[in-house]
């Protein structure tokens, strides 16, 4: 087996079609952001969750995801589709299509 092929192999597998169990630690506790930063390259789309805080300049990093363009596009689609799904309640009559 030549390199290319060892690292198809290693390459995790996607997770459609199939049940992923996620284990969430009891003491985590969520995280509020108010903003978001999107910075993309050739390579990635890097996700910069924000907390502004209110009448101030002043931001703290929350967190930050980068993804592959292919998981930026599936990320987008599927949350697209769960906004209006869920909250089209939100949308005025003229967005609502």
């Amino acid at each position: 087996m030549n390199d290319q092929n060892n690292m198809q192999e290693n390459q995790p597998q996607p997770t459609q079609g199939r049940q992923v169990r996620v284990t969430v630690p009891t003491d985590q506790i969520p995280t509020f952001s108010n903003s978001v930063q999107i910075n993309v390259n050739d390579d990635s789309v890097v996700l910069q969750f924000l907390y502004i805080r209110p009448n101030t300049d002043q931001a703290a990093l929350v967190s930050e995801v980068a993804l592959t363009p292919q998981h930026a596009i599936k990320f987008q689609k599927t949350l697209d589709e769960t906004i209006k799904r869920h909250f089209t309640r939100h949308l005025d009559g003229k967005e609502n299509k």
